[in-house]
């Protein structure tokens, strides 16, 4: 089931790579761009955006383009970025370690369910 819904999840990606952004690129200039992200993260409260960043971070490292990780780099500030340990370990695992089978029991320790 993993694998296939990574197989899945690839292909919305690829999708939205080739159709989407270039598409809102075209049409949205970058400074609305960049301010939408702003009012995101803002929306997403410190929290969220904390676990979102540390997902985001995850993905682009899995994956194996180069520009992507220098965009991350030059976009996300340097003190965040330092800070991606530790929000995984006590805000992203307790929140999405349960979609690994994994359940958290307390904010550093994980327990296997299986």
């Amino acid at each position: 089931m993993s694998a296939a819904l990574t197989s899945r999840m690839r292909s919305v990606f690829d999708r939205e790579d080739r159709i989407l952004v270039p598409a809102v690129a075209l049409i949205i200039p970058e400074r609305e761009q960049r301010a939408l992200s702003k009012k995101v993260i803002r929306k997403l409260g410190v929290l969220d955006s904390r676990r979102h960043l540390v997902g985001m971070h995850d993905a682009i490292w899995e994956g194996s383009d180069v520009r992507e990780r220098e965009l991350f780099e030059e976009e996300i500030p340097y003190l965040a970025r330092t800070m991606i340990p530790r929000w995984r370990r006590l805000l992203y695992l307790p929140a999405a370690g349960m979609l690994d089978g994994i359940q958290p029991t307390a904010p550093n320790a994980r327990v296997l369910l299986r």
